[in-house]
């Protein structure tokens, strides 16, 4: 590891030493009964000793009750609600025991401390690297230039942490919760980061202290990161934007080290585009663009990106629960429901194994499961190769009956404030096969227990697709540690400890799949951002629903962009809580508890349904182990599929209508879900109105005011999607009327404001 050199750090220590002398002094005289100990010589007493230091304080109460401070020697932390009063530039002297908390040195259980000046300016911070980042600096003010965040253009949140890249290295910066940083953009472009150097763990955090400690250290910069487009199986498109016009390159490899060299792109613009071509199927690439501007060079982070895969692309949900077919869009759409049969079925895949079989799983019980247990055992036995990664915090007591020489990883039990749980519930089948028809990804909600495959409302999704296959396999092995048959504990990463190292864009089968995994991919803001794309209406299922963040953006959505909203939520878990509270605000009755009276087992989906009724708005789902919830986004081992399409989102809303109306629920305007052969959107509309009808030649389309004055009649011929003009209408309700040769239906339509 790289150190500062002594020049440096002996100019820092005696410019300091001068600033604070007086102040220290004045600590000597206030404090009684009390030997103020310089605090690098503090530094170097052990744990349990009880110390006074004093010194000014980099920062206040942004950061909590704890302060890092500096006397010209070194620093250190402070901690106690005894000092929570303190501001940026008081000098305090504190009487407490040396603590070692999560391998932060600090001064903890404060039995006296003295306010001794204020106003006073914090060091200038030491400008080093993320890999020089050591006990030589904990507690230090620091800055750190050309930093580049891996979740660019995404927005802050409170006690988060973000992986970034500087200087070729990596590191991590954790946004307090009470810094004005919640809630802002994150910085798209390089920028530089002042930040106090704590550390948790094995890990040396950044701590920056409001929106002042990140700021531009160019005026050219990335506005929009890397993204990926026009997918094929031979290659895509590698897109950015910068604030200023520049050239257009990329560095790219099929490893990190970039060793396939520079590709170029049309220059002059703040658009770039770089297409990747002549390249292999189901192929991973690593890119990193940059775009020069005069003397000046825009960077962005490397992303990771793949092509498409000669898969069939197959997808196929099941539910455990009864589902109401006549909301499907068309009876080739029906949604499958697999009571008392989900073992059968995670079986017979695990039956059809001829190379590989990945599990990650929650908790594998051996009760009612032993379908599973046997073809796993089965497919060791006809020489597949097995790797299960399990919860080190369950019980388990299915992985006893497996045939022991199966390699089982489990995740840390230790420590409980920095590591969550293993949560993840995802099979990968013949990842690597050279059939590309064999390899599946198992998805969804539902763990390997009695209660979850038979009693508890869950959901499977089944994908078969190499790319997605070898992606979601990047992710196992980061936990595995090793690419091999057996874990290499040494390499092994879980939550916090994981980076964002997997693509996250596919297209199957001709639709569009986003993977993320939990805590590395920052899981909420995608929830959220599936949540602003809504144009008509979403439906959602959750067990836990804690998040302030994505209730005030499905909100603004229901009430500022009339989106048509429904949703449950599990009363065992976050029901009644203030997430669930600001949107019960907004949808009254459409917001239901899961009421255990009357339902059996628990609502244990993570879905997420958008405008399944709407074709032309990208209708999608979102499902996976995620509950919504900060654990699950910041300490969790999670994965969560985005699926593009309308056939799946309408089997998901299919089962979402029967959980809602058997728990109780009114569906108000069921007219426009599809329950009727016909797809009839937006509602409410403003200009214009679709109206898709399914099984006729000729319909006849009939608007009514509520005086019962006709609007419109027209005749209109079934062929594809109809548009139909109501421009001319004012805002209000109106009766329609459609008329086939199979009969007649009506419902009702709102027009909104112009």
């Amino acid at each position: 590891m790289k150190k500062f050199s002594k020049p440096r750090l002996v100019l820092y220590h005696i410019v300091m030493r001068k600033i604070l002398s007086l102040l220290i002094s004045i600590a000597f005289t206030i404090v009684a009964n009390a030997q103020v100990t310089d605090i690098a010589t503090a530094r170097t007493f052990p744990t349990g000793t009880q110390v006074t230091v004093s010194g000014v304080c980099q920062n206040g109460q942004e950061l909590g009750n704890i302060r890092y401070i500096n006397d010209g020697t070194g620093s250190i932390a402070v901690f106690g609600t005894a000092i929570s009063s303190t501001v940026r530039g008081d000098v305090i002297s504190a009487t407490g025991t040396l603590t070692d908390y999560f391998g932060l040195l600090e001064v903890s259980t404060i039995s006296t401390w003295q306010l001794l000046s204020n106003g006073n300016n914090p060091p200038t911070p030491i400008v080093t690297t993320p890999v020089q980042l050591s006990e030589s600096t904990e507690s230090h003010l620091v800055q750190i230039n050309g930093v580049v965040f891996n979740n660019a253009g995404g927005i802050f949140a409170g006690n988060a942490n973000y992986a970034i890249t500087a200087n070729g290295e990596t590191g991590q910066v954790r946004i307090a919760a009470n810094t004005n940083l919640v809630g802002t953009t994150i910085p798209t472009g390089a920028v530089s980061l002042v930040a106090v150097c704590s550390q948790y763990q094995t890990i040396y955090q950044l701590l920056p202290r409001d929106l002042n400690d990140i700021f531009l250290s160019s005026q050219f910069y990335i506005t929009n990161p890397p993204s990926q487009n026009n997918l094929s199986t031979s290659g895509f498109d590698v897109n950015w934007e910068t604030n200023l016009s520049g050239s257009t390159f990329i560095k790219y490899g099929i490893t990190p080290s970039l060793e396939l060299g520079i590709l170029n792109g049309a220059g002059g613009s703040t658009n770039h585009t770089v297409a990747i071509t002549g390249a292999a199927p189901s192929q991973v690439y690593y890119v990193q663009a940059f775009s020069v501007n005069g003397n000046d060079t825009a960077t962005s982070s490397v992303k990771i990106f793949m092509t498409a895969s000669l898969s069939s692309g197959q997808m196929k949900v099941y539910f455990n629960k009864s589902v109401d077919n006549a909301y499907a869009w068309s009876p080739s759409n029906y949604a499958v429901q697999l009571p008392g049969k989900f073992q059968d079925t995670i079986a017979a895949y695990i039956n059809r194994a001829q190379i590989s079989v990945d599990i990650a799983i929650y908790n594998f019980d051996s009760n009612n499961t032993g379908l599973i247990i046997q073809a796993i055992n089965d497919a060791y036995a006809r020489g597949v190769t097995i790797r299960i990664i399990y919860d080190g915090g369950n019980a388990n007591n299915a992985l006893p009956l497996l045939n022991a020489a199966i390699a089982t990883l489990p995740s840390p039990t230790t420590p409980p404030a920095y590591y969550g749980i293993m949560h993840n519930k995802f099979i990968i089948i013949d990842a690597q096969n050279s059939n590309v028809n064999l390899p599946y990804v198992i998805s969804g909600s539902t763990n390997f227990t009695n209660a979850q495959l038979n009693n508890d409302a869950n959901n499977l999704i089944i994908i078969q697709d190499k790319s997605l296959a070898k992606a979601y396999t990047m992710e196992f092995e980061e936990m595995w540690g090793s690419n091999s048959s057996q874990p290499n504990i040494a390499n092994s990463k879980f939550g916090p400890d994981k980076t964002d190292n997997t693509p996250h864009e596919f297209l199957i089968n001709g639709q569009r799949v986003e993977s993320y995994f939990s805590p590395s991919d920052n899981v909420n803001n995608q929830i959220i951002n599936a949540v602003n794309s809504s144009d008509s209406e979403m439906e959602f299922a959750l067990l836990v629903f804690t998040r302030f963040d994505i209730a005030f953006a499905a909100e603004d959505r229901i009430t500022n962009h009339n989106v048509t909203a429904y949703g449950m939520v599990d009363d065992s878990g976050s029901g009644g809580g203030y997430a669930y509270s600001i949107l019960q605000t907004v949808m009254g009755s459409k917001l239901m508890l899961y009421n255990h009276s009357i339902q059996t087992g628990l609502l244990h989906h993570k879905y997420l349904i958008v405008d399944q009724g709407n074709p032309s708005s990208d209708p999608l789902v979102l499902t996976g182990s995620h509950n919504w919830s900060t654990t699950a986004n910041q300490k969790n081992d999670e994965n969560t599929l985005v699926v593009h399409s309308r056939d799946i989102a309408n089997q998901y809303y299919q089962e979402f209508v029967k959980r809602f109306t058997s728990n109780g629920g009114i569906l108000s305007v069921a007219e426009n879900k599809n329950d009727f052969g016909y797809a009839l959107y937006p509602n409410p509309a403003t200009n214009h109105l679709f109206l898709q009808v399914q099984h006729a030649d000729d319909f006849r389309f009939q608007l009514y005011d509520l005086r019962g004055v006709t609007m419109s009649d027209d005749i209109y011929h079934a062929n594809g999607v109809t548009d139909i003009s109501v421009e001319k209408l004012k805002p209000g309700c109106y009766v329609y009327k459609i008329q086939t040769g199979k009969g007649v239906k009506t419902g009702k339509l709102l027009i909104g404001q112009k």
